[in-house]
């Protein structure tokens, strides 16, 4: 079925994305200040490591309870209400962390936030169809890139803005910069069409297809879970200055990760062939993930120099396949407002391994390292054989469509 909608001017397709991009960048910054502050708050509110460590966490649980939801919103009464109620959750949540004056109340503030995530990310697929990009998969990208680039920006500015206005001032800092972009966010949304790709009598509720949503799982789950890891293993390894390598690799996927799922969508769109793509960077992420479990099983030893490469290229790679995966649900759907759902499941799924595999499977790189390696292992190869399927299906698909 084909598309109708009013054409947005290239111009404000711009302004619509521009916008959006850089909401998702705010709000990863917003997010991972956190990171380095941990230790002023928990001065500050009288709490546990493990308690403040849950403040991190929390949009991970969004993602599974709200995305969903979210995409079913979007799907019914079009993105912009659930944008705007993103910069609205957004703007609560953060000024709430600003004036906590106790756990309860900057945990209460914190999960209002969390929620922000889903109602901007989840939706992804039909935001950008619907600002009618002629590149929209490359956009989709950008999102992904540039929500891992704040949390990279946000982690890696913390101390400084720690150290020049404290830890009330950093949270206003982050809420300020949050809220400007929201309030250009608010009126650019004013430049999305109405559309409808099928009567609403005859749309159904759906899950959006699960075929991706292995690889979505895989790459979010094990990244993380080896951030998480890192300082852990490598000072049971007794390495040196495992501390600071530990944060400094977690900081480097981050990064990778940003450019990896801005850049491969873009390649992708110019020079075509999004399946082969994905295979490609599948595989590579395979076999760097194999590198690292061998050194953090002691099966190799590599230096701290080789080892910053290796994660960086990790959330390279792996989110670069990530981002094309993403984009490949999204142009699934029949119309706009059903990618969004597509998209939606992609990332409940995704955080669903964040949620169960790093806490469940993590620890056992210490306490089990085989186990754990063939494990994790296990998760990149059915990956690995997920991307291979999908390449030949739709190559199958787009085979029998050119034959009619």
């Amino acid at each position: 079925m084909s598309l109708q909608s009013t054409p947005v001017p290239e111009s404000r397709a711009v302004a619509v994305t521009v916008a959006y991009v850089t909401f998702a960048f705010t709000l990863g910054a917003a997010w991972f200040v956190l990171a380095p502050l941990i230790p002023a708050l928990i001065t500050h509110l009288h709490a546990s490591l493990s308690s403040i460590l849950l403040f991190v966490s929390l949009y991970g649980f969004a993602m599974i309870v709200f995305s969903m939801p979210a995409a079913w919103w979007a799907r019914k009464d079009g993105v912009s209400p659930v944008l705007r109620t993103a910069i609205v959750l957004s703007f609560l949540g953060l000024g709430g962390r600003v004036f906590a004056p106790s756990y309860s109340w900057f945990f209460l503030a914190q999960a209002i936030a969390a929620i922000a995530y889903p109602m901007l990310i989840s939706p992804v697929g039909a935001v950008l169809r619907r600002a009618r990009l002629t590149h929209w998969r490359a956009a989709t990208g950008l999102t992904i890139g540039m929500l891992f680039f704040g949390m990279s920006m946000g982690a890696f500015f913390g101390p400084t803005l720690f150290g020049a206005f404290g830890l009330t001032g950093t949270l206003v800092f982050a809420w300020v910069l949050n809220a400007f972009v929201g309030v250009f966010l608010f009126s650019a949304v004013n430049n999305l069409p109405a559309e409808r790709g099928e009567p609403e009598a005859t749309r159904r509720i759906v899950f959006g297809s699960p075929r991706w949503w292995w690889i979505g799982l895989a790459i979010a789950s094990t990244s993380v879970m080896f951030g998480g890891i890192a300082v852990s293993v490598l000072l049971h390894l007794n390495v040196p200055g495992a501390t600071q390598l530990g944060a400094t690799l977690t900081a480097l996927t981050f990064l990778g990760s940003a450019v990896g799922a801005s850049l491969f969508p873009s390649l992708a769109d110019v020079f075509g062939k999004s399946g082969v793509w994905q295979l490609v960077l599948i595989v590579l992420t395979t076999i760097l993930t194999v590198l690292v479990v061998l050194v953090f099983t002691n099966g190799i030893q590599a230096s701290a120099n080789l080892l910053k490469v290796v994660f960086f290229l990790l959330g390279f790679f792996g989110n670069g396949c990530y981002a094309l995966s993403l984009g490949a649900t999204a142009a699934a759907a029949r119309e706009a407002d059903g990618a969004g759902v597509q998209t939606a499941g992609f990332s409940m799924a995704s955080n669903v391994g964040v949620a169960l595999v790093p806490p469940l499977l993590g620890p056992l790189a210490i306490s089990a390292p085989a186990a754990f390696g063939l494990l994790t292992i296990l998760i990149a190869v059915l990956a690995v054989v997920n991307v291979s399927i999908n390449v030949r299906r739709e190559a199958a698909v787009s085979a029998a469509q050119s034959g009619s």
